[in-house]
């Protein structure tokens, strides 16, 4: 079933989110392994970026997923070091 935001958007389905985040892990991966040259930091930024997402964001419409997630990520990076 289909959830709409107040102002009529509709939101993001579980299984729009967990296509989207199928999509974009490798490159997130290869993100954060460019930024933190460690194989295992690189999948713990992108694991709690995922979470993160799915957390705070699931309730947004599946078209602002990657802006919302490229941002988290980038964020995710910085709070690495």
């Amino acid at each position: 079933m289909r959830r709409y935001s107040s102002d009529g958007r509709a939101l993001a389905t579980y299984q729009e989110i967990s296509a989207f985040l199928a999509e974009v892990e490798r490159r997130a991966f290869k993100q954060a392994m460019f930024a933190v040259r460690d194989e295992h930091s690189a999948v713990d930024i992108v694991q709690d970026a995922m979470l993160k997402l799915t957390e705070k964001y699931s309730d947004k419409p599946a078209a602002e997923l990657p802006m919302l997630f490229q941002r988290i990520v980038q964020n995710t990076i910085h709070d690495h070091f």
